[in-house]
């Protein structure tokens, strides 16, 4: 059975992901906006749910003490991630400019909720550079050690 993403980490960014769409269907400068950042995104969690998320799917087992099967192909998938990294951040800072302005439209139009969407991905994509980034990493250098010894 190839990784899978962790459960958990599926729902944050489907939940996500289903309020920027929400976005995408408003009329005006919301909309719009919303549907600037889909663009960008729409390749960039494909990119992050194969290189960085799934590679997370052995935290559990590993956790345990456990040699999980799939060890290889999250090595694999790390560098794949090492590799797209900086493209990921870069799309980061992207997209973080155009929830900036997603949230000071939908400001303007009275959409608190868009403003609270905004945010929560701003927030989400930090994080990603921060925590989630880093332990795929760990993941693939474990990989990496365990297939030498």
């Amino acid at each position: 059975m190839p990784l899978q993403i962790p459960e958990s980490l599926k729902n944050a960014h489907d939940g996500l992901h289903a309020g920027l769409k929400r976005a995408m269907r408003e009329d005006g400068r919301t909309g719009e906006t919303a549907r600037k950042i889909m663009q960008i995104m729409d390749g960039h969690m494909l990119r992050e749910e194969k290189f960085a998320l799934r590679p997370l799917g052995l935290l559990r087992e590993l956790g345990r003490g456990e040699t999980p099967a799939d060890l290889a192909e999250a090595m694999h998938l790390a560098q794949g991630l090492k590799s797209e990294m900086a493209q990921m951040v870069g799309e980061h800072r992207q997209i973080a400019e155009l929830l900036r302005e997603l949230a000071r439209d939908a400001e303007a139009a009275g959409k608190p909720d868009y403003v609270q969407l905004a945010e929560d991905l701003i927030l989400h994509a930090q994080l990603e550079e921060d925590v989630l980034y880093p332990a795929a990493l760990l993941v693939g250098e474990y990989a990496a050690r365990v297939r030498k010894l």
